[in-house]
């Protein structure tokens, strides 16, 4: 039973809770206490929860659910009387402290419809008074008689482990051959075993998932056609930088993106040989790449169609556009798929992918989402919102990381915003990089922000050009060096790139990137 290790102490703090909504649900302890132990018992099925899952979230979820398939009312209580809708709705809404939006999508319900249900059913209780409908929900459920349910939910396990068991003895019989097709089809893809993919089922969580609502067309692709999550060919070449595809206008009857919604995808990576050159000559293209003519290494473009670009954010449109984090040795690359609603990562070199998140909710977008690359290429860590999770890619072990250890440079943010407007924080999280304008005439600079105290750690001149210019940062190549992107005041017209040092100030022009904006930095090496 180690499996089970806080289950108990899970139902002995949440029993309460639990029957008192129960209780207002069906008006009978009885089926009160019936409800909330399959409720329980449903929690059982994926215990222990993913690091991302609330196990008291999970059991109110499955308590509704089971409520609304099987509905019920009993004892002489007002809110009995009303539909079983409209008390779910009440009682989860006023007295569990669940969203209407998030009830809107658990019932697949518009937002407006859930609250003018609740306001319905808030003047029939109490002719308007919400406060008071609260007030006398909150002490019926405080006299709800509960019993100790350990014992019960425990000997529910105990039978579900038998019954386990003799499943276990059974598909321990199945032909080896089957056995052997399975392994082989699995082959080139590692499923993050952190996740829990077969833990829970998808119908038990609170949230629908994020979707994909109109994304450009891969080149060649039919109309209309779904995504499909993206097949990194193995190849030795690697990411030099990528930049967006065209995000068109969404097609004549496209359903209205809801917030955290998908509407654009689709990344273009330039592929540059990654390998040493062999005595016969330059390395040769790798399968899925197309090749080029001529002694001389060249460049190969590979599009992602799956990789998110825009989500959406209600009534305030679109939020700034996601960008995949590439390695420094461009060999690994991670993205929020629109095919797959969650984050992946791709290992060019091996062929491995790695499950970065569970599939998201609109929840886990409301605030922002992003994923970011440790200096070795090794960790992937995606933000949700306040949560943050860590994938080990070597292992594939995933762990929450505590709200004390976000980067100093996380947590500036907003002063950033404030002073800068636009900025980039190094690999490591200890440093940002911004361009200062200057003042009375005079040229701007590059400002290196101590981001734990907000101090300006240098403050460097910009790259000389024959002209008057504009500079923004592109990003970070290390934890040293800072690329800098600048354009001819008049006109906008492309100066150039150059690799900036953040200790010394010494630059050097780097030839071979686009114009085009925004920009994510892959393998870029100077000549």
């Amino acid at each position: 039973m180690r499996r089970y290790i806080g289950y108990r102490e899970f139902v002995q703090r949440d029993q309460r809770s639990l029957v008192g909504t129960a209780l207002l649900l069906t008006g009978s302890h009885e089926q009160a206490i019936r409800l909330t132990l399959r409720s329980f018992h449903t929690v059982a099925l994926s215990w222990p929860p993913p690091l991302w899952e609330n196990p008291t979230t999970h059991a109110q979820i499955a308590l509704y659910r089971r409520f609304l398939q099987r509905p019920s009312a009993a004892g002489p209580t007002a809110l009995v009387r009303i539909p079983p809708r409209q008390r779910l709705l009440v009682v989860a809404c006023l007295h569990d402290g669940r969203s209407r939006a998030e009830m809107a999508s658990l019932l697949g319900l518009s937002e407006e419809t859930v609250k003018s249900e609740i306001a319905e059913a808030v003047d029939t209780l109490t002719k308007g008074s919400e406060s008071r409908l609260i007030n006398r929900m909150a002490t019926a459920a405080g006299e709800a008689s509960v019993p100790d349910l350990t014992v019960r939910s425990m000997r529910t396990i105990r039978r579900r482990r038998a019954r386990g068991a003799l499943l276990g003895v059974a598909a321990a019989l199945v032909p080896v051959g089957l056995v052997a097709a399975f392994v082989v089809f699995q082959q080139d893809e590692v499923w993050n075993s952190a996740l829990g993919e077969r833990s829970r089922p998808h119908a038990a969580q609170a949230q629908e998932p994020v979707r994909a609502v109109s994304s450009p067309e891969p080149d060649g692709a039919e109309a209309g056609a779904a995504l499909t999550p993206w097949q990194a060919p193995r190849t030795s070449s690697v990411i030099r930088y990528a930049v967006p595809g065209p995000c068109p206008d969404a097609p004549v009857g496209t359903p209205a993106a809801r917030a955290g919604d998908v509407t654009c995808s689709g990344w273009t990576l330039t592929m540059a040989p990654g390998g040493s050159e062999s005595p016969e000559g330059p390395e040769s293209p790798a399968p899925g790449l197309p090749g080029c003519e001529g002694p001389e290494p060249c460049e190969a473009t590979l599009r992602v169609p799956d990789a998110a670009q825009r989500l959406a954010h209600g009534d305030e449109g679109d939020r700034p556009r996601l960008a995949p984090a590439i390695s420094g040795d461009g060999r690994r690359i991670a993205y929020l798929s629109a095919a797959e609603r969650r984050y992946v990562a791709h290992d060019l070199g091996s062929g491995v992918k790695r499950y970065l998140s569970p599939v998201l909710a609109a929840a886990d977008t409301e605030n922002g989402t992003r994923v970011n690359v440790s200096p070795n290429g090794r960790h992937f860590t995606v933000t949700l919102g306040d949560r943050r999770l860590r994938t080990d890619f070597a292992t594939g072990a995933l762990t929450s990381v505590p709200a004390g250890q976000t980067p100093p440079a996380q947590r500036i943010a907003t002063w950033l915003q404030e002073r800068y407007g636009t900025w980039s924080d190094s690999p490591g999280g200890r440093h940002s990089a911004a361009i200062a304008a200057g003042k009375d005439g005079e040229p701007g600079s590059l400002h290196v922000i101590d981001a734990a105290s907000r101090r300006v750690f240098k403050r460097l001149p910009l790259p000389e050009v024959r002209r008057p210019a504009t500079t923004e940062v592109v990003g970070w190549l290390n934890n040293r060096e800072v690329v800098v992107r600048m354009n001819a005041e008049a006109g906008g017209r492309l100066l150039g790139f150059f690799r900036v040092d953040a200790v010394t100030g010494r630059s050097h022009r780097v030839p071979g990137l686009p114009a085009s904006a925004p920009l994510v930095l892959g393998a870029v090496t100077a000549p």
